[in-house]
């Protein structure tokens, strides 16, 4: 079975803007619809149709959007997570194929951080939900990533603080974690329509390399120096950072999330591992640093 019909929702964003060009490029000569809300103003390439639907993203409409579609992907934001029950709804009504949820980042979430950021849980309650739909003949797709790389070392989710140049290092800043470029999970996203049989029903995890707290901080060092460094010992900043939230200090939320994987983590070696069967191609470390820093020097420029 191959797809032919593809339905981008969140074709602007950050990820699926790029998702966008992968399709577009792709040897398969997808014929790519994007979805988008009224209110976006949005512009897309002319090799795309745009259906427009209200914000509230009715069920009515998106079934009328879906018609003929075989596959829709979601790269919404994780504020719009929930609307993904609606998605869902019209894929059925419409009989799609295949849908990808905005899963992406953490492939695993343990049950402190899911109390403490229930927004995370949505993606777990729909991957639930996806299963419980299989014999209605709607497959599904995860593509889980673990961290997008260079949007953690600008944010400083990597717990390097741009604006005080301070970096907090957790076990010395060692451990060495799963982390991968917006480009390489979009491509895996086309990958995996590209192959529909090896990405039925289940999650896929891809990565471009493992890498350290250290490790980024001393390349950023190279070109951006004077960093103050602060190590800590993983459960006692952990802990800190459980109580902040329950205090009501969202701003450490963040830092619980890369609390999951600070001790480090890996995917080669487990069943879910995606590269191989993607036919994926792994960006290096240093190709990695040279986005980042491509995007540092037009922020600079601004």
């Amino acid at each position: 079975m191959a797809f032919k019909r593809i339905c981008l929702i969140g074709a602007s964003g950050n990820l699926g803007s790029l998702i966008l060009k992968h399709l577009l490029a792709s040897p398969q000569n997808f014929q790519v619809t994007v979805l988008s809300r009224n209110s976006s103003t949005a512009k897309f390439p002319d090799a795309v149709t745009v259906i427009r639907v209200a914000d509230d993203y009715p069920v009515s409409e998106l079934t009328e959007a879906f018609k003929d579609v075989d596959v829709v992907v979601s790269a919404v934001s994780m504020m719009g997570m929930h609307e993904q029950y609606k998605f869902i709804e019209a894929c059925l009504a419409a009989k799609v194929k295949r849908y990808f949820p905005t899963e992406f980042g953490l492939d695993d979430l343990p049950d402190w951080l899911l109390q403490l950021r229930e927004m995370f849980k949505i993606k777990h309650d729909v991957r639930d939900y996806l299963i419980s739909k299989e014999d209605t003949g709607l497959e599904w797709t995860s593509i889980c990533c673990n961290a997008f790389f260079e949007m953690g070392v600008a944010s400083g989710f990597f717990q390097l603080d741009w604006q005080t140049k301070k970096a907090v290092l957790i076990d010395g800043g060692e451990p060495k974690f799963v982390a991968t470029t917006l480009d390489t999970v979009a491509l895996a996203v086309v990958r995996a329509i590209e192959k529909p049989e090896v990405s039925k029903n289940r999650i896929l995890l891809v990565q471009d390399f493992r890498t350290s707290q250290k490790e980024i901080l001393d390349a950023v060092q190279q070109k951006v120096p004077g960093w103050q460094v602060e190590n800590v010992e993983y459960g006692s900043w952990l802990e800190k950072g459980k109580e902040q939230v329950r205090s009501g200090d969202n701003s450490a939320l963040p830092k619980l999330t890369f609390g999951t994987f600070a001790q480090g983590n890996q995917y080669e070696g487990r069943p879910e591992f995606g590269n191989q069967l993607l036919d994926l191609p792994a960006k290096s470390f240093s190709e990695a640093m040279g986005i980042f820093w491509n995007e540092y020097d037009s922020r600079q420029k601004v």
